[in-house]
């Protein structure tokens, strides 16, 4: 993949902790990946409604970076946050020929 089509984005894990019985959830900076971000519409991702779901983004590359469901995706450096809400969430991935595809959904926090 081309270089300038490439987005510098920093990885993080979620990391469940029970506390007294309720489960809270903070992320973990992992590592930093390029990726090819992109907004592709099909009718997959439309809503039940009939809306298109605009949270879906798909993220390309040729490396593996082995980021798996769940993870979080963020486009600002958070490598010195010490609260870390990622701006997506990794739904699934899949390898297309020589590519890995990520599809992504637009994180809010719960």
């Amino acid at each position: 993949m081309l270089l300038k089509n490439l987005t510098k984005v920093y990885i993080s894990k979620p990391d469940r902790i029970n506390n007294h019985g309720e489960y809270e959830t903070t992320w973990v900076f992992v590592k930093e990946a390029y990726l090819n971000l992109q907004q592709d519409i099909n009718e997959l991702d439309r809503k039940s409604t009939g809306e298109i779901n605009y949270d879906i983004v798909k993220a390309r590359t040729d490396k593996q970076y082995y980021i798996k469901n769940g993870y979080g995706i963020s486009l600002n450096d958070i490598r010195k946050d010490k609260k870390i809400v990622p701006d997506y969430r990794v739904l699934d991935h899949s390898i297309i020929g020589d590519s890995y595809l990520y599809r992504l959904e637009q994180y809010y926090g719960n």
